[in-house]
């Protein structure tokens, strides 16, 4: 070997060894307790700062207001706002014989109006009156009606318009109610009327103004 070269890396090799032991001579620095867990703590509070400037970010954004836009479309479909319909609309809708309308309903359709009507007998006391005698026509000499829920909503009908101050009305609602009791029939309330007009009106299908105006009033009873 080159006398000069091998020179070379002997010298280079000797100061690396002397550089190496410098190293380990040094003072080795002391990290101060919890230092590890105070940089954490900065990182985590950074990371919080962060999150609602990624959430506003326009391709986080425009996916949210899509859905929200697309959630209220479909809430608009099922919780329609309620058409304003008034008691003088439904007396308008009243037949010459005292009924509300001329479909297979009309009898589940006269006890929803007299109770309706019943709310406010003052303001409407010959359309009641009428009602109620349209109601008695239709009862049988049982004291019933063609079945136990229309016997037990034609009672509670009656019932409300003894209260409201038709005359009348009591005798046949007593006969009413001595055939629910004969019958096993469970007596209804105003807040079960009000229940079965709820539920008549998601199924309104078609334009009869009676039939229409007599449950979404009774609904809301």
């Amino acid at each position: 070997m080159n006398a000069d070269l091998e020179m070379a890396l002997n010298e280079s090799d000797a100061d690396l060894r002397t550089f190496v032991s410098s190293l380990r001579a040094a003072p080795q620095a002391r990290v101060r307790d919890g230092f590890a867990a105070g940089v954490m703590a900065v990182l985590e509070a950074d990371a919080r700062r962060a999150w609602p400037r990624k959430l506003f970010r326009p391709a986080v954004l425009f996916p949210l207001a899509a859905c929200l836009v697309a959630l209220l479309a479909i809430a608009s479909l099922f919780f329609r706002p309620a058409p304003d319909v008034s008691r003088e609309e439904l007396v308008a809708c009243q037949r010459a014989d005292g009924s509300f309308s001329s479909t297979t309903a009309a009898p589940y359709v006269q006890a929803f109006a007299v109770t309706v009507l019943a709310k406010d007998p003052a303001a409407n006391r010959a359309a009641l009156d009428q009602a109620v005698g349209a109601l008695l026509r239709t009862q049988n000499e049982a004291g019933g009606w063609a079945n136990a829920r229309l016997s037990a909503q034609n009672v509670a009908a009656l019932a409300a318009a003894t209260k409201a101050g038709v005359a009348r009305a009591m005798p046949a609602y007593r006969r009413g109610r001595r055939y629910l009791r004969m019958n096993g029939i469970i007596e209804m309330s105003a807040a079960d009327m009000a229940r079965d007009a709820q539920a008549a009106e998601k199924r309104l299908v078609g334009s009869d103004p009676g039939l229409a105006r007599s449950v979404t009033l009774a609904a809301r009873l």
